[in-house]
């Protein structure tokens, strides 16, 4: 009967370690957890910075693109005198009649000698 009680008594012991080690595992990967959804949640938040950044160089880019486009437009209206359109005469095609065949046809392949 002792025997039996030790072993009881040794199987509680375990059981009892093994359960507040899992209370602590679960707790650390928890905690494991917490941190790397912030880590990702911080690097999607950065790349959306990234992007919007991006998109607003972009669309300064293109911005002085057209103010440079409207500069040079008028820089050449400025630059330029006004000509007077010459008027040219229309290039006339020389039309030839296409020539035909005026022979017989050869059917079948054979060459007739004559």
């Amino acid at each position: 009967m002792k025997n039996v009680l030790a072993v009881l008594a040794l199987a509680g012991i375990f059981a009892m370690v093994a359960c507040k080690g899992n209370k602590e595992d679960k707790e650390k990967a928890k905690q494991d957890s917490i941190r790397k959804a912030d880590s990702i949640a911080k690097a999607k938040e950065d790349s959306m910075k990234k992007a919007e950044e991006l998109e607003k160089a972009r669309q300064d880019s293109i911005a002085k693109a057209k103010e440079d486009s409207i500069k040079k437009a008028q820089e050449a209206k400025k630059t330029t005198k006004p000509t007077t359109p010459t008027t040219q005469k229309p290039a006339t095609q020389e039309t030839t009649t296409p020539t035909t065949n005026t022979q017989k046809p050869v059917r079948g392949g054979a060459v007739k000698k004559q």
